[in-house]
């Protein structure tokens, strides 16, 4: 195996639907590929076409090197056919680094591609045939849209495996719409599974108000968890009506002083006083009625 600098306009990345891409890392990879310098090298074979190389391994480095108007790469060269060295990347993954449908689309590629019989792909990914099976079906089950929102990063591997997948077999519709519903909400898998399992005990108005606004779904369920009540429309603007007559009370309370101060005008002084009387009258008549109102449910 050698190691040399390769020209980026020659490789090719064919493979490169094998992996899916996380943004938040390739981000991490770009600032230090800027900084230090590619550090360790991309994996290549040898192409059917002369001069050009295929990517076996490495596809974030190339996005980042090409964002970053490089011209070659540091690579390894191996000396063996496009089956053998993507069997070879993946048995030295000793990290486990590779989502259950990176692993399926790899099994795919062996199995479907490649024509490799099931028991051959699991001896040597050096995995059960049992296993084999579930990461293939995995990825032949998946709806193309969905493949293809993992693929980008725009929805997680585990959500996408555990909840959404299962969501769409009963409902694809629905499924789809709640995806891309919750596509940029930075949901933790924690949140969408709490999406999916309501979903699937929940009757169709529930299951409405989920697709429909799940960040609003998963707002009021919190609330209800810390004992607040679910607001109508009515309540919500008497609640946000009344934090800001609040927060506006103390802002008066810091400026009063110094808008009445000695050296004040007199004119202006009776404006303000005037206003004050006005405000108390209102108040009063606020006041009044939160009593009577507390009182009635038992809270004074």
């Amino acid at each position: 195996m050698q190691t040399r600098e390769i020209g980026l306009e020659t490789l090719e990345l064919k493979y490169e639907g094998l992996r899916s891409r996380r943004p938040a890392q390739e981000k991490k990879l770009l600032a230090c590929l800027d900084e230090a310098g590619q550090q360790s090298p991309i994996i290549v074979v040898r192409s059917a076409v002369a001069g050009r190389y295929i990517v076996i391994d490495g596809h974030k480095r190339v996005r980042a090197l090409k964002r970053l108007k490089m011209d070659v790469a540091n690579a390894s060269a191996w000396e063996m056919d496009d089956a053998e060295a993507l069997v070879r990347t993946y048995q030295m993954d000793s990290q486990g680094r590779r989502d259950a449908f990176e692993e399926g689309w790899l099994v795919a590629q062996l199995h479907r591609v490649w024509k490799w019989n099931l028991g051959e792909v699991a001896k040597r990914l050096l995995r059960s045939k049992s296993w084999v099976s579930k990461r293939l079906a995995l990825v032949e089950e998946l709806p193309e849209w969905m493949a293809e929102e993992v693929l980008s990063g725009r929805i997680g591997a585990h959500a996408a495996a555990n909840f959404l997948a299962p969501l769409t077999r009963g409902n694809a519709e629905e499924g789809k719409l709640l995806a891309e519903r919750i596509r940029g909400l930075g949901l933790t898998n924690r949140q969408i599974g709490e999406l999916y399992a309501c979903y699937r005990t929940s009757g169709a108005l529930v299951r409405r108000k989920i697709v429909e606004d799940p960040a609003l779904f998963l707002r009021a369920k919190a609330a209800a968890r810390h004992g607040d009540a679910q607001l109508g429309e009515k309540e919500s603007w008497c609640v946000k009506n009344l934090e800001l007559v609040g927060n506006v009370s103390l802002s008066l309370a810091r400026g009063l002083p110094e808008a009445l101060g000695c050296d004040v005008a007199l004119q202006a002084r009776e404006r303000l006083l005037g206003a004050w009387r006005r405000c108390h009258e209102h108040f009063t008549v606020l006041v009044k009625t939160a009593e009577a109102l507390a009182r009635q449910a038992g809270h004074d």
